[in-house]
């Protein structure tokens, strides 16, 4: 795999974990609005589920990014059993 497409998962996890946090922090803000006395339900779920979402994306392009990463490391382990002198 190129290095192109192993930055761009990296930097893809990257937006997903940021994105991860902020959508819990909406849930924890809407949370708040209990206990300040206008709770939001909408704000709560949406922020949980996205969140969610969001992590499980990162997770599963995460998994992608390692397999990849173990793929060449086989690949150079058999190229230098083949060629130990490289």
């Amino acid at each position: 795999m190129n290095n192109k497409m192993m930055v761009a998962k990296r930097v893809t996890v990257l937006c997903l974990s940021f994105g991860t946090i902020i959508a819990f922090g909406y849930a924890l803000g809407g949370l708040w609005g209990y206990i300040v006395g206008h709770g939001r339900p909408k704000v709560i779920t949406l922020g949980l589920l996205a969140g969610v979402v969001m992590a499980f994306a990162a997770m599963r392009i995460w998994r992608t990014y390692l397999d990849d990463i173990e793929k060449e490391d086989r690949k150079k382990e058999k190229s230098c059993e083949e060629d130990p002198e490289q």
